[in-house]
């Protein structure tokens, strides 16, 4: 019967029905008028990386971090999909942060920091290229500039104050979900983040296969650092973004064995 009415049911019906038992395993109920954006509320979930979690996990998310959020396009999709009991968004560039809070002036959950994140407190020098999406602590390589093109050419560059995650989040006692898109910063930004990393459940991170920023971190770096000790292991990944027929970015999904015991079942028995 199941199979029957797939076929006899309009596409926008089946969907809107799948998005409605696929929030509702994930803890968030939608509403009647919601449902006709089923397509863009599935999308919103894939693009935040909700998707890779099981369903039970996402409904028990509730401090969540975005370190390196530009305008909020990140963080928008995520409370497009769930509303964490806190949203602490971290951006060091002021024409980004200015929009930031206008953007979320309303949202009470959310708390906004102008600052960037390393590995030492003090000052430190971003690189503001032409889409802000790629501004760093690091100079593009002259690979990537070459196959993206000029919105990676560095406009401007700005001294912006600098702390670490650690001293930064010294209050939450645990961190449910840590994302982080810094641009190829990611390995000062961990080696300032031993205490967070030690109460994060799950780290969302940019994983690079080729080189974006010189001196930045690519996979390997990350994954080493990530996982050499056994607290932290990829449980998933988004499809990677292709470029000039190479593997050159996506998503993974870490998460913290002594955290979330429980992640996953044996695959095999």
């Amino acid at each position: 019967m199941r199979k029957l009415l797939k076929y006899l049911l309009p596409y926008g019906v089946i969907e809107a029905a799948r998005a409605r038992r696929e929030f509702g395993a994930r803890g968030r109920r939608l509403r009647v008028d919601e449902l006709w954006q089923s397509d863009r509320l599935l999308h919103h979930a894939e693009q935040t990386g909700l998707a890779l979690l099981p369903p039970q996990h996402v409904a028990a998310l509730k401090c969540i971090v975005d370190v390196g959020a530009n305008v909020g396009q990140w963080s928008s999709m995520l409370l497009d999909c769930i509303r964490p009991e806190r949203l602490i968004i971290i951006e060091p560039l002021p024409a980004a942060f200015a929009q930031l809070q206008r953007r979320f002036a309303h949202e009470s959950e959310v708390e906004l920091h102008n600052v960037a994140v390393g590995d030492s407190t003090g000052t430190v020098t971003f690189r503001v290229t032409r889409d802000t999406t790629g501004a760093s602590a690091l100079p593009p390589s002259d690979e990537m500039r070459a196959l993206i093109g000029s919105n990676w050419t560095v406009e401007s560059e700005i001294p912006v104050s600098m702390t670490t995650l650690d001293t930064l989040l010294r209050d939450p006692p645990e961190i449910s979900l840590l994302k982080l898109d810094v641009q190829g910063f990611e390995k000062q930004v961990l080696a300032g983040a031993t205490n967070v990393l030690e109460k994060t459940k799950f780290l969302l991170v940019e994983l690079n296969f080729m080189p974006q920023y010189v001196g930045g971190s690519w996979f390997g770096d990350l994954h080493q650092t990530l996982t050499r000790d056994g607290k932290f292991y990829l449980a998933n990944t988004t499809k990677p973004l292709i470029l000039n027929g190479r593997a050159s970015m996506c998503d993974g999904l870490y998460v913290n064995a002594a955290r979330v015991p429980d992640f996953a079942q044996p695959d095999f028995l």
